[in-house]
């Protein structure tokens, strides 16, 4: 049995090929264990889908996300007449019915697919079109992803883009699913995605080692949703990665960090922490179910320059109800908590977001740099941390 993995163009990513699929990693490897003979299509930065040359194979799997859906729907035609196609990710997921007419695959998983895929291949043809995989618990069971399905150019970057200097080799990986917190702005707000649940520090820590003495990184970006959710498995964590002598950044909330574990964090090799601010408006904070305060966001801001680590804001525009007053609540927060980053990007109703049931659909992604407001609030933002 031969499986394809599909990567679909991922247009709306400045650099494109900066992010190993670890979903497809993971997907191939769990195969491998089965003995499927697997192959990776990485077409992240391919923009003309008729001049490449598919294969002919048992099964396509094809990972698909909101932003990549509309270039999904024109790859499925292409597959179709190459082998079954598979679709699964975040859109198949929170959208199936509607991802399977509008693509015309033959499946959609819903849910976290590495072993309902894999059993769809190895076992007996799927009797229905959507099939619930729904969560895997034990994320310890999972091999770790399969990194050799890639060219070493897909699995380390080099241009900095995750943090690192230019030139420091560096990769990405992921230490737990799932989000309990029920932003009204993020997909991850779908009772879908509610269960967190994490690696033990050794499973991390073996993966860690892994990529280290296979691919030489030096530094790691951990792109956890929220990467300190659970206080002692982060202490633990950081007792792991201490001797590896990484760097590192990741993603958390404010609320999450103490004092004390971002002394850990430094002392393991932590050099950035991204914090999602979105707005510096009380109100537009509170509309947005962030469940935090503006305080605790600058509280927040201030403990990880404490440390001595470098933080990243990242902030949002255009979020319904956003009014000058608001942007201009944001540009004075940012003058007082004087992050060392920031990036700004235009609120988007993602399916699955509480906010999508009511506002229309937009058809800009993240960064319209063609958008004179959004370039107007960006210059704000960088003059208030002159």
């Amino acid at each position: 049995m031969r499986v394809v993995l599909v990567n679909p163009p991922q247009t709306e990513l400045r650099q494109p090929r900066a992010y190993i699929p670890l979903g497809l990693g993971y997907l191939g490897a769990t195969l491998e264990e089965a003995g499927v003979d697997v192959e990776v299509l990485n077409l992240a930065g391919e923009r003309d889908l008729s001049r490449v040359n598919y294969p002919k194979t048992d099964w396509f799997g094809v990972t698909c996300t909101t932003a990549t859906y509309t270039t999904v729907k024109k790859l499925v035609p292409y597959l179709a007449s190459r082998g079954l196609v598979a679709l699964g990710g975040v859109q198949p997921t929170l959208c199936p019915q509607e991802t399977l007419l509008a693509t015309n695959a033959d499946v959609v998983f819903v849910g976290e697919a590495e072993y309902a895929f894999r059993d769809a291949v190895v076992g007996k043809p799927p009797s229905n079109q959507i099939i619930q995989a729904g969560l895997i618990k034990n994320l310890d069971a999972l091999p770790f992803p399969a990194r050799h399905l890639f060219p070493d150019s897909d699995v380390v970057d080099r241009t900095g883009i995750h943090g690192q200097e230019p030139g420091v080799p560096a990769t990405t990986v992921i230490t737990s699913r799932g989000c309990p917190y029920h932003c009204r702005f993020c997909c991850k707000g779908h009772p879908m995605f509610y269960t967190y649940r994490y690696r033990s520090a050794d499973n991390v820590y073996e993966e860690l080692v892994e990529i280290k003495e296979r691919y030489g990184v030096e530094h790691v970006r951990f792109v956890d949703d929220e990467f300190t959710l659970n206080e002692q498995r982060t202490a633990d964590l950081m007792r792991r990665i201490d001797p590896l002598g990484l760097t590192w950044v990741c993603i958390t909330r404010a609320d999450t960090l103490t004092p004390i574990m971002l002394k850990l964090m430094k002392k393991a090799g932590c050099e950035e922490v991204h914090l999602g601010v979105e707005t510096g408006s009380k109100w537009l904070l509170d509309s947005m179910n962030k469940g935090m305060t503006v305080e605790q966001q600058l509280r927040g801001i201030e403990m990880v320059k404490a440390a001595g680590i470098k933080v990243k804001a990242y902030l949002m525009w255009n979020y319904p109800g956003e009014t000058e007053a608001d942007m201009d609540a944001t540009v004075e927060f940012i003058r007082r908590a004087q992050p060392d980053k920031f990036t700004l990007s235009k609120f988007q109703p993602l399916p699955g977001s509480w906010i999508s049931e009511f506002v229309p659909k937009g058809e800009q992604w993240f960064y319209p740099d063609d958008d004179p407001g959004f370039v107007e609030f960006r210059e704000r933002i960088k003059a208030a941390l002159e």
